[in-house]
């Protein structure tokens, strides 16, 4: 009786073919939505490079950073000055002689400049106009006028064409810092939007490989419930495809979480509008396995050809240069030399005194004879000297030389892990393309040898050969093979794309060329002259691997 009843059922189990019910998700809609933003990987990068946050922060970073410079130069910069003053005091007198009340006027003006040498030159224009009332002034009105000039070049403190571009040069550095930043944040930013691109597309198909999972734990659940039907199958056999459908449902929830968590890292890497951010968003490209050889050697040399974080730390030590010479400089006494030259006019009413003390007018001039005086010359002075200063213990000077010499050697040391730290990302990322490489053939293998197993196992199952237990076994184990060989491809295209990050090409393989902010121009004009000549610079004068006397 068993044996008919066994072949009864077995019978009854051909009929009935598999069920057809559908496993709903709610990701099945984003397709038919007619909103549905329908996304190429080329798409989505061309809209970050045009609207993510970060890149036009950065752009903005580097724009300042070019008015910083222009802002240095201003160290050169013409200062005038002048001085426009009336004045007039009376004062009670003690003597026939003495004047009661003044009057004046005086007018100034002048320029001022620092030289790319550390020296400084002026012109003085002086002018004024003085009267009297009472007593006895040979002079009356009277005008002066003198025309000064003065020169103060540094010797040895302050002295130094690199001494006093100190400033511009540390400026463009940063200029050129901030410009290998701008190109940092773009290729972070095309290799954030690839990333987040692929995980999306691993989130949706991984919701496909959990629907195909949850369809065969209720398809295995209603053979079970045929077999209990006709007596077949205990009751509680039921237990075991209803647990693990429970399971699946709540990894199918999971798994549509992931998809919205993804699509939300897309909408802001590419600075979607805030009323867009509810369209679902639906890649378009393949996941596709393409066979890559990676030479090591030659990928570690092109990344530190191309990474430009290896710039910015070269740029960073030379400023560490820049003002480990210039402290080094300020250690030194100060020399200056002098030189003045300035020539003088007098004019007005000469007065003298008759015999009987009465004052006559000997000769009236105006302010014209004092011009004639100052370009003709008639009164020049000169002088030439050297000023000399020197703190005698020096100790905040070469306390900051010896601190900026170790600051120079640390940023050299930085600059060396820079390269290491370069070299092994780059070794990581090719030995991780290898192991993906390897995993890709082996996972799929493992998922039809997991298929084909299902497959067996329930026909096992139908023939009363194996357990409900056994049959749900090998279909987690093919669920778990679907998602290892989705993950395996996945993870080997996440990591072409980090190797190219690393190897510091990513941006040619997309063909995306990076367009530097519009920066205002350096005036060196003024500067470029004394650059030439070498022995104007203070810097070659000095050995930075010896401590600062």
């Amino acid at each position: 009786m068993m044996l008919l009843a066994a072949t009864a059922l077995i019978a009854q189990e051909a009929q009935v073919p598999r069920t057809t019910e559908a496993v709903a998700a709610e990701t099945d809609r984003d397709a038919d939505n007619p909103r549905a933003l329908h996304l190429s990987l080329d798409e989505a990068l061309g809209t970050a490079m045009k609207q993510n946050l970060g890149v036009q922060i950065e752009n903005y970073e580097t724009r300042i950073s070019g008015y910083n410079l222009r802002s240095t130069y201003g160290v050169f910069d013409f200062f005038s000055d002048g001085r426009v003053l009336l004045s007039s005091s009376n004062s009670p007198t003690t003597s026939a002689t003495q004047t009661s009340a003044d009057r004046s006027i005086l007018a100034n003006a002048g320029v001022t400049q620092l030289l790319p040498t550390g020296g400084t030159y002026s012109f003085g224009f002086d002018n004024s106009r003085s009267s009297a009332v009472g007593g006895f002034v040979n002079i009356n009105p009277a005008y002066k006028s003198s025309l000064d000039f003065n020169f103060t070049q540094p010797l040895l403190r302050d002295f130094g064409v690199d001494v006093t571009k100190r400033g511009i040069t540390i400026a463009r550095n940063n200029l050129g810092i901030t410009q290998g930043q701008f190109r940092t944040v773009i290729m972070d930013t095309v290799s954030a939007v690839e990333q987040a691109y692929l995980d999306l597309a691993y989130a949706r198909r991984n919701v496909e490989v959990v629907k195909e999972a949850l369809f065969l734990a209720r398809d295995q659940a209603r053979i079970t419930q045929i077999r209990i039907d006709v007596g077949a199958s205990a009751p509680l056999d039921i237990l075991q495809p209803n647990v693990q459908i429970a399971t699946t449902e709540e990894s199918l929830v999971t798994a549509v979480s992931s998809v919205r968590d993804a699509e939300d890292r897309i909408r802001q890497l590419l600075n979607l509008p805030r009323e867009e951010w509810d369209r679902p968003i639906i890649p378009t490209g393949n996941i596709e396995y393409n066979a890559m050889q990676v030479n090591f050697d030659q990928a570690v040399e092109q990344a530190l050809a191309n990474r430009p974080e290896v710039t910015q730390q070269r740029l960073s030590t030379d400023t560490a240069r820049v003002n480990a010479i210039y402290t080094r400089n300020q250690t030194l006494p100060t020399v200056d030399f002098t030189v003045g030259y300035g020539v003088a006019g007098v004019a007005g009413k000469t007065l003298d005194v008759d015999a009987a003390g009465n004052p006559i007018v000997v000769s009236s001039t105006g302010y014209d004879r004092t011009l004639s005086q100052l370009f003709g010359r008639d009164f020049p002075s000169w002088s030439v000297g050297f000023n000399f200063g020197y703190p005698l213990m020096n100790i905040g000077a070469r306390a900051n030389a010896r601190a900026a010499q170790l600051d120079y050697k640390q940023s050299q040391t930085f600059e060396a892990q820079t390269r290491q730290n370069i070299t092994v990302e780059v070794r990581n990322a090719a030995r991780l393309i290898e192991t993906f490489g390897r995993t890709i053939a082996a996972s799929r293998a493992a998922r039809d040898a997991a298929e084909k197993n299902v497959e067996a196992e329930r026909k096992r199952y139908e023939n009363g050969m194996t357990t409900n237990f056994q049959v749900l076994e090998v279909q987690k184990q093919l669920s778990d093979a679907r998602v290892r060989e989705l993950f395996s491809l996945v993870g080997y295209n996440k990591a072409v794309a980090a190797y190219h990050r690393a190897v510091g090409d990513i941006l040619e393989i997309h063909n995306i060329t990076v367009e530097q902010p519009e920066l205002p121009g350096e005036p060196d004009w003024k500067t470029t002259f004394f650059d030439r000549y070498n022995w104007l610079n203070y810097g070659p004068r000095v050995k930075l691997e010896e401590q600062p006397k």
